[in-house]
């Protein structure tokens, strides 16, 4: 089992807590549905990583394996069991980390990537496990370098997974400044500021475990008291589906090359500046952005036992996830593929259902309905679970939905 998929009951727990205190101290930091709609990324992204391999791992190990006996002469060895080659790692890991996220809010289709992490319109622990799900791989590229430096595979994991693990943490708004921490590492801080849209603070703060290359390369700014953060994206996603947030803007990348007339733009606009749009397509299809200053949070009203529904399955889905990334292994790849087909078609259902969309009630009933159809295929050691879980499904959904019990809306918050 890798780190990442070791600290996930971690990160569920430290998310609880918050989760606690919020509601304890009526801090306001966590809604549901933008909560479930974070939480649902990661879990799209998780899965998905299941059925495909890594462009890196493709490239990377052939290439190590190939230079080996360069390393060997030039005296070059790394060691997993030294703790200063462990640490050295994860600093040059780290220093490639922070020009890959340069670049990926800097380049229209390295942020049509990135852009899933900063939708979230909220910012709490759940927004830290809001992660791609790479449907277009492209950050393998920053981390060839390290070639260079003759790293071993298995320790470039193992830094990734550090970098990627401490990143956790700094997504929470209660924690505050300390001032040596400030000039050294990323802090919650500072990274509140990463995911700001105000305009003082769009593209600042890219480091993940080191804030020193924000100083050195001039991209660092401090958390400002008189200017509080407003977070998300100012092309504001409006959906909770967690497939819809990672086709956002290669969607309308596509409809801006199919669009305009110039083959010279249909070709170079994917590598232009982030926002850049071809101005025959941006005047037939304009996309407003936000009004910072009368800025209003996605959050639409739907019926309270709706809510519930929507949280019931995404528990649901939260423990089907955890318990194929631990047996996956087990099994065969075409059974793997059909389980993350029945989560992902789950997940993108269940986000709708936040969004208010009237369509879900005959969504989710084809949903359940096919599950059902879909027993046979299904491991053996699951089947009995799975068809309870159909019927109490279906059971709740008619009553719901069928029945005229979905007439008690919720308020919307701004």
């Amino acid at each position: 089992m890798g780190l990442v998929t070791a600290a996930i009951p971690f990160f569920l727990l430290a998310v609880l807590i918050e989760l606690a205190l919020d509601r304890w101290r009526g801090w306001g930091l966590y809604r549901l549905n933008d909560a479930i709609g974070s939480l649902a990324a990661g879990i799209l992204s998780r899965i998905l990583g299941l059925v495909r391999v890594g462009i890196l791992v493709l490239l990377y190990i052939p290439l190590y394996q190939w230079l080996e006996p360069v390393y060997q002469n030039l005296g070059i060895s790394w060691s997993l069991d030294n703790p200063w080659h462990l640490v050295l790692a994860v600093i040059a890991y780290d220093f490639c980390y922070y020009w890959k996220h340069r670049i990926c809010h800097e380049i229209n289709i390295f942020w049509a990537e990135h852009l899933v992490h900063h939708q979230s319109e909220d910012y709490n622990l759940t927004t830290a496990l809001r992660q791609s799900s790479d449907l277009v791989p492209l950050g393998w590229i920053f981390y060839l370098p390290l070639l260079l430096i003759g790293m071993p595979w298995e320790l470039l994991v193992t830094a990734g997974a550090i970098d990627l693990i401490y990143q956790f943490w700094v997504h929470t708004q209660k924690f505050p400044k300390v001032r040596w921490m400030e000039w050294i590492l990323v802090t919650p801080s500072n990274h509140r500021v990463h995911h700001a849209q105000n305009k003082v603070y769009v593209d600042r703060n890219y480091g993940g475990v080191l804030i020193v290359w924000d100083r050195l390369f001039g991209t660092y700014q401090e958390e400002l008291e008189e200017e509080p953060c407003i977070y998300g994206v100012r092309k504001p996603l409006n959906t909770f589906d967690p497939l819809a947030a990672n086709l956002q803007h290669f969607r309308r990348m596509w409809l801006d090359a199919v669009y305009t007339k110039s083959w010279k733009e249909k070709l170079t606009l994917w590598f232009r500046a982030t926002g850049y749009r071809p101005a025959d397509a941006e005047a037939a299809m304009p996309v407003p952005s936000c009004d910072l200053d009368n800025f209003q949070r996605f959050d639409p009203a739907i019926a309270r036992g709706l809510r519930w529904y929507a949280l019931a399955q995404h528990v649901v889905y939260s423990v089907a996830t955890l318990a194929l990334l631990q047996y996956s292994k087990t099994l065969d790849y075409g059974t793997t593929a059909l389980l993350v087909l029945i989560l992902v078609v789950g997940l993108v259902i269940n986000g709708r259902i936040l969004d208010g969309e009237a369509r879900t009630r005959f969504w989710e009933t084809g949903r359940l309905i096919a599950l059902a159809v879909a027993l046979p295929l299904l491991p053996q050691a699951i089947w009995t679970a799975v068809a309870g879980y159909c019927i109490v499904s279906v059971t709740l959904w008619w009553w719901l939905v069928f029945t005229g019990k979905d007439d008690t809306v919720t308020s919307v918050s701004h």
